[in-house]
C-alpha cells in the first residue's frame, strides 16, 4: 500500500526551483569571491559527525537530527558550522601558522518550528578567523560580513553589536546565583526589560545600583553610549567590555562602514561559548536575525588546542526571503541563443553552439530537426533573444525575437 507521505516532504524542508535556485548561486558565488579577496579559504566539513563533536551544553539534544550508525554509534546532522570548523582546525590544520582566514558555504540542520524564514535545513555561509584576539580581528570580520549585505543589494540592514563581558560585568557586581543570572540572560534575549528591571532591583545593593545597572544594559546607538555607559560601568569585565568595544568602533570607523552599526549593550546570542564581541543583523523585511556571529576564545580548547577566534555565518535562505520582499520574485533564467538546423546541418550547427558558449553566451540547442517557425517559437518559450538557424545549403540565417 502506498503510504500517505509518498510525493510529500517533511516539515521544514523544501524543494527550490530554477528562478530562485539561479539568486542562490549568485548569493554564494557572490560570498566566495568577496571573502578570498579578503584572503580566507575554503573548507569543508562532513555532513554528519559523532554527536559528541557538535553537541555541547548551549545545544538541547533534541534540536538535533539524530541517527546511529550500524556500530551503534550516535550521529548527528551538524546545527552550525563553527563547531566543525573548530574541530577541524585542532585535529587537522596544527601545523600551520595563525591567523587562520576560513570560510565556508553550508547546509546545516536544526530541528526548529518550521515557519518563513526558519527551516530545518538551511544554507549558512560564513568565515572563522582564528588565532587572534585584537579588536582590529573583530573589526575585519563585522566589517566583512557588512560589506557582503551591501552586495547582496539589502540596503536598509543594520548590525547590532554587544558584549558579552557587559552582561558577566553585571553578574559579578550584583553576585547573581547561577539561577538568577540564567533568568537575567534569557530576559535580555526576548529584550524583556521589565523582567530585567525586576531582577536588577530585587538583587541590587540600593535602588541607585539597581538604575545605573538597567541604564547600563539598556544602552543602544552610536558611539554616543559608550561615553555613557562608562560613566555606569564599574571596574572589572564590563568596564573592559566597553573599552573592547570602543577600539572595535574606531576600526569600523576606518572601514567605512558605521553608518550601518547600531551599538546595544544589552546584546546576547544564545550560546555560551562567545567570549566577547557579539553582533546580529537585521533587515525591516525579515523578523529573524539574517546573521550573526561573535568571538568564541574558548571553543578550540574543547578540541584540546587552544586559540582565540572570531567570526560569523549569514542565513542565505532568510536573505532569499528579505531580498524577495523587498525587490519582488527572482526572475528565471534565461538562455541568450537557441541554435537549430536542418537535418544535415547538425554538426555545423552543434560547433557553432561551442562557438558561443566559449564566448560566455548561453546557447540551447535543438534537439531533434526544428522547421524555423518551430524554432522561434521554441525561443520565445526559453526566453532566448535570438535564433540561429542551420540549413542544409550551407547558410544560416539569425532570426531576433522580440519579446513578448
Amino acid at each position: 500500500m502506498t503510504s500517505s507521505r509518498f510525493g510529500r516532504l517533511a516539515p521544514g524542508v523544501r524543494d527550490v526551483l530554477p528562478a530562485e535556485a539561479h539568486r542562490m548561486r549568485e548569493l554564494k558565488e557572490r560570498f566566495s569571491r568577496l571573502v578570498e579577496g579578503w584572503g580566507y579559504k575554503e573548507v569543508v566539513t562532513p555532513t554528519f559527525e559523532y554527536i559528541e563533536n557538535l553537541a555541547s551544553e548551549e545545544i538541547q539534544e533534541d534540536k538535533f537530527f539524530k541517527f546511529l550508525d550500524r556500530q551503534g554509534h550516535l550521529m548527528a546532522l551538524r546545527p552550525d558550522m563553527t563547531r566543525p570548523i573548530a574541530r577541524l582546525v585542532a585535529t587537522r590544520m596544527k601545523g600551520i601558522t595563525p591567523p587562520l582566514r576560513l570560510f565556508y558555504l553550508a547546509n546545516v540542520f536544526n530541528y526548529e518550528q518550521p515557519q518563513v524564514g526558519r527551516q530545518r535545513e538551511f544554507c549558512q555561509a560564513g568565515v572563522e578567523l582564528m588565532g587572534t584576539s585584537s579588536p582590529e580581528a573583530d573589526a575585519e570580520v563585522v566589517a566583512l560580513v557588512t560589506e557582503y549585505l551591501m552586495q547582496t543589494g539589502l540596503g536598509d540592514f543594520q548590525i547590532s553589536i554587544g558584549h558579552v563581558g557587559i552582561f558577566h560585568g553585571l553578574v559579578k557586581q550584583l553576585g547573581l546565583p547561577k539561577e538568577v543570572a540564567q533568568n537575567l540572560k534569557e530576559a535580555l534575549g526576548n529584550k524583556d526589560f521589565v523582567k530585567v528591571e525586576e531582577i536588577f532591583a530585587s538583587h541590587a545593593a540600593t535602588p541607585e545600583e539597581a538604575r545605573r545597572a538597567l541604564d547600563l544594559i539598556e544602552l543602544r546607538g552610536g558611539p554616543e553610549v559608550l561615553d555613557r555607559a562608562t560613566e555606569l560601568a564599574q571596574e572589572g569585565p564590563a568596564s573592559d567590555a566597553i573599552g573592547n568595544l570602543r577600539q572595535l568602533y574606531q576600526g569600523l570607523v576606518c572601514y567605512g562602514v558605521e553608518r550601518y552599526i547600531t551599538l546595544d549593550l544589552g546584546l546576547l546570542r544564545g550560546l555560551d561559548y562567545y567570549t566577547g564581541l557579539v553582533f546580529e543583523g537585521y533587515t525591516v523585511a525579515m523578523g529573524f536575525p539574517i546573521c550573526g556571529g561573535g568571538r568564541y576564545n574558548q571553543l578550540l580548547a574543547h578540541f584540546g588546542y587552544p586559540m582565540p577566534a572570531t567570526g560569523f555565518a549569514v542565513n542565505l535562505e532568510r536573505v532569499l526571503v528579505a531580498l524577495e520582499r523587498l525587490q519582488g520574485p527572482p526572475g528565471e533564467p534565461v538562455t541568450d541563443v537557441l541554435v537549430a538546423w536542418e537535418s544535415k546541418s547538425m554538426a555545423r550547427a552543434l560547433r557553432a553552439a561551442r562557438e558561443l558558449r566559449n564566448q560566455g553566451l548561453k546557447v540551447a540547442t535543438a534537439l531533434f530537426e526544428y522547421s524555423p517557425a518551430r524554432s522561434k517559437s521554441e525561443a520565445r518559450s526559453l526566453g532566448a533573444s535570438r535564433v540561429i538557424y542551420f540549413y542544409d545549403n550551407g547558410t544560416s540565417e539569425e532570426f531576433v525575437i522580440a519579446k513578448s
